[in-house]
């Protein structure tokens, strides 16, 4: 039987990581490929829509809704990945 390689579905050196990393705040652990944030806010809103994501971790909906001209509300209890998630709207 042939072992399949899993690949995860996280960014291994984002500008996010690499932000983090340099501020020494730690990263949410499990963030999902902008794509998979991406076809869902296609499918289900158009431009000016709100876009919720009630458990934001490192706000990949935020910044996908917002590059999609969406407006949006993120919330997160972690306060570290509150702190991140800002890198992911700065150059």
């Amino acid at each position: 039987m042939q072992e399949e390689s899993v690949t995860p579905n996280t960014e291994s050196n984002s500008a996010y990581l690499r932000r983090c990393k340099a501020a020494e705040i730690r990263p949410h652990p499990a963030r999902f490929p902008q794509g998979f944030a991406e076809f869902f806010i296609k499918f289900l809103t158009d431009e000016g829509d709100m876009v919720l994501d009630p458990f934001a971790g490192s706000n990949t909906s935020g910044f996908v809704a917002q590059t999609l001209q969406r407006r949006w509300i993120s919330f997160e209890i972690n306060e570290d990945y509150v702190m991140g998630s800002r890198y992911r709207f700065t150059q």
